[in-house]
């Protein structure tokens, strides 16, 4: 190992912020011979979410903050695969549907509780909240979420 790569490799160590979890980059968490996920615009900001429209990268367990407005709560990313990504939420309010179209696409609801698994470019629903998956890699997923 030379100098300078000693040197870079000392240079990361013991300086990450270890008490807030974000997922792994999208560049850095492909896998070999895979695409590249492309960068969401809100990074891995979650509290972009509020607003109602976001895109961001997510992994397995992130809540995602929305607005009351869109009819529901308490939604959760519960796993990223290979090539699907399932989020999980409660529905609010009297309302309860939604829809789900492309690839390993499905919508299911019981009660007030509701599931979408999403292949990559498959857009699902949960009452007034719209998720696409953009593109999915290595434990990651990129989401836009927006009103229907």
């Amino acid at each position: 190992m030379t100098v300078a790569a000693a040197m870079l490799a000392l240079a990361g160590c013991g300086q990450g912020d270890e008490a807030s979890p974000r997922p792994p980059s999208p560049s850095a968490s492909s896998s070999p011979g895979s695409p590249a996920l492309p960068t969401p615009a809100d990074g891995s900001n979650l509290a972009a979410c509020r607003t109602g429209r976001c895109e961001v990268g997510v992994s397995a367990s992130m809540k995602i903050p929305v607005p009351r407005r869109l009819e529901v709560d308490s939604v959760q990313v519960q796993s990223v695969g290979t090539d699907t990504v399932t989020i999980v939420g409660r529905y609010l309010g009297d309302r309860t549907g939604g829809f789900c179209t492309g690839v390993k696409c499905s919508s299911a609801g019981s009660g007030k509780e509701f599931r979408l698994t999403l292949g990559p470019n498959s857009t699902g629903s949960a009452n007034n909240l719209s998720i696409t998956a953009v593109a999915i890699n290595g434990g990651v997923a990129v989401l836009r979420l927006g009103p229907v």
